[in-house]
């Protein structure tokens, strides 16, 4: 089950990871580092979500959900208020939180 949540100025979608995907991180987590830093079992009883945010270009159809830490990222290197990334289908800078997009143009 996924949650909405709004975070600084925009929706947050939050989701809890089943118990085999936590299992899945710990091991490629290891994996990357080489050594077993992490013990899988024990990760996984930790309760952990996916954050996202539903992205969407300016006056365009072109949508996609980003890791909530690729946006906060992107906005303490930009300082850019409106959180306006970089369009990954055509890379203009008009690239909005959803919830922020659904404020800029409001339905017809």
């Amino acid at each position: 089950m996924a949650s909405h949540k709004k975070k600084k100025g925009f929706e947050v979608i939050s989701r809890l990871l089943t118990y085999e995907e936590k299992i899945e991180r710990a091991k490629d987590f290891n994996e990357f580092y080489g050594e077993k830093l992490v013990d899988p079992k024990e990760f996984a009883k930790e309760t952990i979500y996916d954050s996202s945010v539903e992205m969407k270009y300016l006056n365009r159809r072109y949508e996609e959900e980003l890791d909530l830490d690729e946006v906060l990222e992107y906005e303490e290197m930009t300082e850019n208020e409106d959180y306006a990334m970089f369009c990954p289908n055509c890379g203009q800078e008009r690239f909005v939180p959803k919830s922020i997009y659904k404020e800029k143009i409001p339905p017809r």
